[in-house]
């Protein structure tokens, strides 16, 4: 396959690299004024890899094809999207121009107006939906710092809106799989990724407060806090009409506080996680308060009382 990943972060890196170690033709796109860097220095990635049980530490560049401008007549077989959540804007303007016949598949957080303005500028023959649980870390000076989940908890999400099994999703599926990034079909993708959005913005709040994942769950009164952020989240997705207990994961945040709390600390306890979680909020701080404002907005659209989002809103608007 010929696959464009729009965005040279963490998870288009990672994902990117191991996409063209099982053999597929991987071109980056890049903001005008990063080609001729990336294209003379490549892209340094420090992966730790924990799948298959094992633990396989590699430093390596990642040399891609780079661009950083798209035509119309481009010949992608499917162009993976990336960027963070406040980029989707700018990513739709360009793509409504330029995908061509490419299959878009956007691999980030969504809220519902999300899902609309894409609606907005794409046919829906045009794009789908994934989400890449596998990979994760943050970046510095040097390049890359990337982990490849072992846990079993972990996959690549994939999915029609429409919750049909297409062609189109099996075809990438069977090229993650090739790549061994765990991929899994969800026939309802979309009340996956919108109850999905709601926890991360209430377990990532709760850890920006306290610095990283460890301190933060060494406090319990921060991680219940970020429980009932998550639930406030929830409430707002279930007014849209989505109900987050429909995938069988979100009801550990509907159980007694002393229960889901304590299960929160066991998952998390995994120091990969700790470390993919940490890294991508060191760079990322700024995505969630966006993410923190939209489900705000809904909210007040719905009437609906969200009182631990807001104590964390206002906790981390310095940070």
């Amino acid at each position: 396959m010929k696959i464009l990943i729009y965005g040279a972060g963490v998870i288009g890196c990672t994902y990117g690299w191991q996409l063209a170690k099982a053999g597929n033709d991987v071109s980056i796109f890049v903001r005008k004024g990063k080609k001729q860097t990336l294209e003379e220095n490549g892209i340094n990635i420090y992966c730790t890899d924990l799948r298959d049980r094992k633990k396989i530490i590699q430093d390596i560049t990642f040399r891609p094809k780079v661009i950083d401008t798209l035509t119309v007549d481009n010949d992608f077989d499917y162009i993976i999207v990336t960027t963070n959540n406040l980029n989707l804007d700018n990513v739709l303007t360009d793509l409504k121009e330029t995908a061509g016949k490419a299959d878009i598949l956007f691999f980030q957080n969504v809220w519902i107006n999300d899902v609309e303005k894409i609606k907005t500028h794409l046919s829906p023959e045009q794009y789908f939906f994934g989400f890449p649980f596998m990979a994760g870390g943050g970046r510095d000076e040097n390049g890359i710092n990337s982990i490849i989940s072992g846990s079993k908890y972990s996959y690549t999400m994939l999915g029609e809106a429409t919750g049909e099994i297409t062609p189109r999703v099996k075809r990438i599926a069977n090229i993650l799989s090739d790549a061994n990034m765990k991929p899994f079909i969800s026939n309802q993708i979309i009340t996956w990724l919108i109850p999905h959005y709601a926890f991360i913005v209430g377990i990532s709040a709760g850890i920006i407060t306290k610095g990283n994942m460890s301190n933060f769950l060494k406090d319990s009164k921060t991680v219940k806090n970020s429980i009932l952020a998550i639930r406030d989240g929830f409430h707002v997705c279930e007014a849209m009409g989505i109900d987050p207990k429909k995938e069988k994961v979100n009801k550990l945040y509907y159980l007694p506080l002393f229960i889901s709390s304590f299960i929160v600390k066991k998952v998390f306890s995994d120091a990969a996680m700790q470390a993919m979680i940490d890294g991508y909020l060191k760079n990322s701080s700024y995505e969630i308060k966006g993410m923190i404002e939209n489900i705000i907005q809904s909210a007040k659209t719905y009437n609906i009382e969200i009182p631990y989002l807001i104590t964390f809103k206002n906790e981390i608007k310095h940070y």
